[in-house]
């Protein structure tokens, strides 16, 4: 267990993988799953941060539901049945800023193809939940690497330091295919800005940010981040050539994902969008139960 919560909080703090409070991890021990639970942070991760269930009750639960959204238990989030139908020891489902840039700027065929040659499973975008876990569980449950567009990635194995090595190998797959230094640049300087007085540095000037209105690129953009950054004197969030004004504070984990969303932005700039979560699936994920239980906890 102390290994495991170690791999967990590891992957946790890096800001590549994990913000907030996303990403998941789960362990399988005789006849119980460990959980993480909804809403905590991984980069904090403990003992207490994760739950232990019955595996054969919770499989049995998932097995026969019926409904998306349906949860075993209300500490646990909507992408447990995931941990509970993938047959490996441990799962580790992380959101790869890396991964999801790509998702969003290449063509699905190319990189499908490409990740097919890697031995990673591509998967089109399903809404987080029930529906996901059984079309993997359907179709891929011998795959032990998956690349979930415009979502993250999901790596199973038996032991923690294959699995580490897989999450690496993931990594450097999309360093080959994006300019990963500037990448990483721009997340340092962008972690690096301080909100102060509810406005932040616009990291780049250049940009028209109004071009991302209603275009998400990952869940937790739709669930914490749904309306625009306007360059108008309207909305919650407005911006001009310096500054990024906000009309309240953000809590830690909404700044967190905005500067997410900022390191994304800056990489791409101009670039072609190619894969999106439409903004009804968006606004329908962020009117979600559990997603609200979500945003209450992390405020």
């Amino acid at each position: 267990m102390e290994k495991f919560i170690e791999y967990s909080k590891k992957i946790g703090k890096d800001f590549m993988l994990c913000q907030g409070p996303g990403g998941n991890t789960s362990f399988k021990q005789n006849d119980s799953i460990f959980i993480k639970k909804s809403g905590l942070q991984l980069a904090d991760a403990k003992l207490d941060t994760f739950k232990k269930i019955k595996f054969s009750e919770i499989n049995n639960f998932y097995s026969n539901s019926k409904n998306n959204d349906e949860k075993f238990d209300k500490d646990l989030s909507i992408e447990t049945p995931l941990h509970v139908f993938l047959e490996q020891k441990y799962v580790f489902h992380y959101h790869s800023i890396s991964a999801i840039i790509s998702s969003v700027i290449f063509k699905k065929n190319y990189l499908n193809k490409l990740l097919i040659k890697k031995n990673i499973t591509p998967i089109d975008y399903i809404r987080p939940g029930l529906e996901l876990a059984l079309e993997i569980n359907k179709n891929y449950n011998t795959s032990s690497s998956f690349f979930l567009h415009n979502h993250g990635v999901i790596v199973q194995d038996k032991d923690l330091d294959a699995l580490l090595k897989k999450i690496n190998k993931v990594e450097h797959i999309f360093s080959e295919i994006l300019d990963y230094r500037k990448l990483i640049n721009l997340k340092e300087k962008i972690l690096g800005l301080e909100l102060i007085n509810n406005r932040m540095v616009n990291p780049d000037s250049s940009i028209n940010y109004e071009q991302f209105k209603e275009k998400f690129f990952f869940p937790d953009h739709a669930v914490f981040f749904p309306y625009p950054i306007s360059n108008l004197d309207v909305g919650p969030i407005k911006y001009d050539s310096k500054y990024i004004y906000f009309d309240s504070a953000l809590s830690k984990t909404e700044l967190d994902y905005f500067k997410t969303l900022l390191i994304m932005y800056c990489y791409i700039k101009n670039q072609k969008l190619h894969n999106l979560i439409d903004s009804t699936t968006g606004i329908k994920l962020r009117n979600s139960e559990d997603e609200i239980l979500r945003r209450e906890h992390n405020r």
